[in-house]
């Protein structure tokens, strides 16, 4: 059977082809420190796998979504998840790390200020030109202590609502200046984190992209916006189209 092949994917070797996708376990402390419960959960399934992905971390205190999500957004948190990233290797099976802003999805009160978004819609406020670049530093940041934490991929969350898919989707993003308009405008925030993550991880991890390709619903991107935004995903050194 394939799927117990090994396959190579740029300088990582997976044992078998399944990979456990993020998935929200909300096992974090409240701060969003690793506990001895989420690396265990994570131990516990490593060894058949040929991959683990570690759930969505959020970048910055006003992108956390749960109040047991993992973050990455400061420096002091780099030794649990180095810890993890540790565990899991041991079992002789690679590990990435899912890096995120929850964007207008936001509990308000659970970080403490408005939710923010490409529009104002649902409760967000519209970012500005220079928080987007702030932004754009954030994912930077967090993709740089992943490296340091040792982990062979780095996934940036670009689906299901979250702030990066919020930019790609004309269902969400109303802007009428350069990040906005047209699907190359609707891009534009999320390949501008493209590179500043590829400028941490080259040639030290994989980058890899959660793609949102299909909105399915009246106004939204189709396949057909997918297929384009994959390409240019690609085009920027993007290694692995994890499509939603």
């Amino acid at each position: 059977m394939r799927i117990l092949e090994k396959v190579k994917i740029g300088n990582l070797v997976l044992k078998n082809r399944i990979v456990m996708p993020p998935m929200n376990t909300d096992l974090a402390a409240q701060d969003g420190e690793v506990t001895p419960e989420m690396i265990q959960h994570y131990a516990t399934r490593a060894p058949w796998l040929g991959m683990v992905i570690v759930e969505h971390t959020y970048v910055r205190r006003d992108g956390r979504l749960s109040a047991g999500q993992p973050g990455i957004y400061e420096d002091r948190l780099v030794g649990g998840l180095r810890k993890l990233a540790k565990t899991v290797r041991k079992c002789g099976t690679p590990i990435g790390i899912q890096i995120n802003h929850a964007g207008r999805r936001c509990d308000p009160t659970l970080i403490g200020q408005q939710p923010v978004a490409p529009s104002a819609k649902e409760g967000a406020r519209e970012l500005s030109v220079p928080e987007i670049s702030d932004l754009t530093e954030a994912f930077g940041r967090a993709a740089a202590r992943a490296v340091r934490c040792g982990f062979d991929v780095v996934e940036l969350h670009g689906a299901h609502g979250f702030l990066l898919c919020e930019f790609s989707s004309p269902l969400a993003n109303a802007r009428t200046d350069d990040y906005g308009g047209s699907l190359e405008n609707r891009m534009r925030f999320p390949l501008e984190v493209v590179r500043r993550v590829r400028r941490e991880t080259r040639s030290r991890a994989g980058l890899w992209y959660r793609l949102g390709a299909d909105d399915r619903t009246p106004g939204g991107n189709t396949i057909k916006e997918g297929a384009r935004m994959g390409k240019m995903l690609a085009d920027e050194g993007v290694d692995v189209l994890d499509v939603s």
